[in-house]
């Protein structure tokens, strides 16, 4: 073959090498990136199996995007837990996980060449009682006068394994208003139940210490008010575990 000759077959080769890069490029069928979602719960309790806010199986989900950024359905998908210990079991094909030890696992979802980002699995002991880390009763007297600052009163549970005082990390907590009812924490002009960072929410998910975060906040934007604010805090349930008695918190709120 000549010089020529070879350039040639080389300038074919390179063209249908362009063109099969475009084809699968353009083709809407095509996965070119995966995502795990984020788990329906922060954590797995010891024995049971991932579940939801509702108490029901949540497996593992993922969704598959194309060139477009568009979601592509019914791609085949495998998920697999990055643990030689077994502390953690995942479905291959139905993303079901079960936590058979305390502890910290990634779980990755791959579908053909492509492999998500891991997330973090998390085993932790059954809660056995929920405990207030702040005072059942308190009062917040606030004047307009004092100039511009925030007051926020803490209004933190903690959740242990009663048997070892284990504490039980990443468990959801959620926070309601009993009194008045009017309050949904959706009005900056009222008090609001929030986070350190300062966004107003009434679910929180224990830290490392099974501690919640969360406080009741005044600020110079909130109207004047006086009564009693009762706030509850329960922890999530799960079939089969007794549910834990809930934590009520009664502040005298004076706004002036």
């Amino acid at each position: 073959m000549t010089g020529r000759s070879r350039r040639c077959c080389g300038a074919v080769l390179a063209v249908l090498g362009i063109l099969a890069c475009n084809e699968v490029g353009t083709n809407p069928s095509a996965p070119v990136a995966i995502q795990l979602e984020a788990p329906a719960s922060p954590s797995v309790i010891l024995g049971d199996t991932l579940r939801d806010s509702l108490g029901a199986a949540a497996p593992l989900r993922v969704t598959v995007f194309n060139y477009k950024n568009d979601s592509i359905p019914n791609v085949p998908v495998t998920f697999l837990a990055i643990d030689s210990t077994g502390s953690v079991s995942v479905d291959p094909l139905l993303g079901i996980v079960v936590g058979h030890a305390l502890a910290q696992v990634l779980v990755v979802a791959t579908a053909g060449s492509l492999q998500s980002i891991p997330d973090t699995i998390v085993v932790v002991d059954t809660p056995s009682v929920m405990i207030n880390a702040d005072s059942l009763q308190d009062t917040i007297d606030y004047s307009f006068a004092g100039g511009l600052r925030d007051t926020t009163v803490l209004l933190r549970v903690r959740l242990v394994h009663l048997t070892d005082s284990v504490p039980i990390p990443r468990y959801i907590v959620r926070y309601s208003f009993l009194h008045p009812p009017a309050l949904d924490n959706g009005d900056s002009t009222n008090v609001q139940l929030v986070n350190p960072s300062g966004a107003a929410t009434l679910v929180d998910t224990t830290d490392a210490t099974g501690t919640t975060k969360l406080g009741l906040r005044v600020t110079p934007f909130t109207h004047a008010f006086t009564d009693s604010v009762v706030v509850e805090a329960r922890a999530a349930t799960r079939p089969g575990f007794p549910p834990l008695a809930p934590i009520r918190y009664v502040l005298q709120v004076n706004i002036h």
